[in-house]
């Protein structure tokens, strides 16, 4: 047999035959993680804009009439979320006199619990407040 008929192995390599999926087995799991995690910090920031959005709404509601009571705007804003959101809301009414006229401040405190694979739950707490100015009646 002559050199060039001969087939040519390679001495001393090893068989790489396994070399793709040990990459992917190592690769995988942090990739997915990564992606996970992404995906709940953009489903956090949806649920807290929308917390604002309801609140917002409930705002404009007290605007036109400033007898709604706390419970009732709590329950508008629940009402809100339902579709879009967790509706475990807990809204604030805080009414104040400031230079002669009112100023309605509502708060709205919400807790959404995330949980990334292989990791615990974790809490995430956020409040935000919408203030408007109230018609002197």
């Amino acid at each position: 047999m002559s050199a060039r008929t001969r087939p040519r192995r390679r001495r001393g390599l090893g068989d790489d035959s396994g070399a793709a999926a040990l990459e992917m087995a190592l690769c995988l799991p942090p990739l997915v993680m990564v992606i996970v995690a992404a995906l709940a910090f953009g489903w956090t920031q949806h649920c807290l804009s929308s917390v604002r959005f309801a609140l917002e709404g409930a705002s404009r509601k007290l605007l036109l009439n400033p007898a709604l009571t706390e419970t009732q705007l709590q329950t508008l804003v629940r009402s809100q979320l339902t579709g879009s959101a967790d509706p475990n809301v807990t809204v604030h009414l805080a009414v104040s006199n400031q230079m002669g006229s009112k100023v309605a401040t509502l708060t709205g405190a919400y807790t959404l619990h995330i949980g990334i694979p292989t990791l615990a739950t974790v809490p995430i707490a956020s409040s935000t407040s919408v203030t408007t100015a109230m018609p002197l009646l």
